[in-house]
C-alpha cells in the first residue's frame, strides 16, 4: 500500500515538474543544479527533474565519520551499505574510482545490512595497492552526479551554479554544525569546477536562527565559502521555476525519473508506468 501511494505522488511530482518545465524553459535557458539535503536522504534536482534519492546514514570507519549511502528498495526498507572502489593515499580515502564511461564501481555490500564488503577489485584489470574498497560516500554521490549532470547540458548558463536546499533541523548552532560537515561536498563541487554557490532552506526556520542576512553569512562561512554580493546574485539569477519549487508541492521518492532522462528528452513521465 505505501509503495502504490509513493508511486502515486511520484506521478503527482513529474506531472508538475514537467508543467514547469514546460512553461519555464522555454524562456530562460538554465540547468538550475540544486542539491537537497533532509535527514535521512539527498537529491539532486535539475531542469525540473530530480535524481533519484540517495539515502544515506551516518557511520564512523578507518577513515572517521562519514554518510555513507544505503541502497533501499522501497521507502520502508532499512537499505545496505554500498561500496565503492576507491583510491587511497597515505591512509585517507582520495577518489572514488570510475571506468571509461566515467561510471563508479559500487555494488550493494554483503551480509545483513550490507556490512560486508563486495568483491569489487575483481572488475579492475589493473591491480593497485593504492585501491581499496570502501562504503560509498553520499557525498561523493551527490558530487559525482552533479558533474555527469552537467555534462548533459554545457550549452546552459550556469552550468558552475549550485543551490543547496538545507532541511532546518534543532538549534541554530547544531544546524551550522550539521552544515559544517557537508563541507567536502563543497570542496569536491569545487575541484570540479562548479563556482557559485546559493543556499536555502526547506521550510521556514525557528525564529532563532536570527534574521536571514546574518544567517546566510553563517552558513557560507560554514563551508569555507565567501559570500557573494548583492550583485553577483544578481548576475546568477535562477529561473523562477525551480526544482525547489516542485519540491515544496510533493516530496521526492525513489521512484522519481532520473535528471539524466529529462535531459535527454527521453519518454514522457506522465505516462510512467512508475
Amino acid at each position: 500500500m505505501l509503495l502504490m501511494v509513493l508511486r502515486k505522488i511520484s506521478k503527482v511530482l513529474m506531472a508538475l515538474v514537467m508543467a514547469c518545465s514546460t512553461l519555464c524553459w522555454a524562456d530562460c535557458h538554465t540547468l538550475d543544479l540544486s542539491v537537497m539535503i533532509a535527514k535521512d536522504f539527498m537529491v539532486v534536482g535539475a531542469k525540473g527533474g530530480f535524481s533519484p534519492n540517495i539515502f544515506y546514514t551516518t557511520l564512523s570507519d578507518r577513515y572517521g565519520k562519514r554518510y555513507v549511502t544505503l541502497h533501499c528498495e522501497s521507502a520502508d526498507d532499512p537499505g545496505r551499505i554500498m561500496w565503492a572502489l576507491y583510491s587511497e593515499k597515505n591512509g585517507v580515502l582520495d577518489s572514488v574510482i570510475v571506468d571509461k564511461n566515467h561510471k563508479m564501481y559500487n555494488a550493494v555490500g554483503l551480509g545483513e545490512g550490507g556490512i560486508m564488503p563486495p568483491p569489487l577489485k575483481k572488475k579492475l584489470k589493473l591491480r593497485s595497492d593504492n585501491v581499496v574498497v570502501a562504503p560509498l560516500s553520499a557525498l561523493d554521490e551527490v558530487a559525482w552526479n552533479l558533474v555527469e549532470l552537467r555534462k548533459q547540458a554545457e550549452d546552459r548558463l550556469d552550468t558552475n551554479d549550485i543551490l543547496f536546499v538545507l532541511e532546518p533541523n534543532g538549534t541554530r548552532e547544531e544546524f551550522l554544525q550539521q552544515l559544517r560537515s557537508y563541507k567536502p561536498l563543497v570542496q569536491a563541487a569545487k575541484n570540479a569546477g562548479f563556482s557559485f554557490f546559493s543556499f536555502g532552506l526547506m521550510n521556514d526556520a525557528d525564529s532563532s536562527y536570527g534574521d536571514w542576512a546574518k544567517l546566510s553569512k553563517d552558513m557560507y562561512d560554514a563551508v569555507g565559502l565567501e559570500m557573494p554580493s548583492q550583485d553577483e546574485l544578481k548576475k546568477h539569477k535562477r529561473c523562477s521555476c525551480t526544482p525547489g519549487n516542485a519540491l515544496e508541492a510533493a516530496p521526492a521518492t525513489p521512484y522519481s525519473r532520473g535528471v539524466l532522462e529529462i535531459l535527454k528528452g527521453v519518454g514522457n513521465p506522465q505516462k510512467s508506468d512508475l
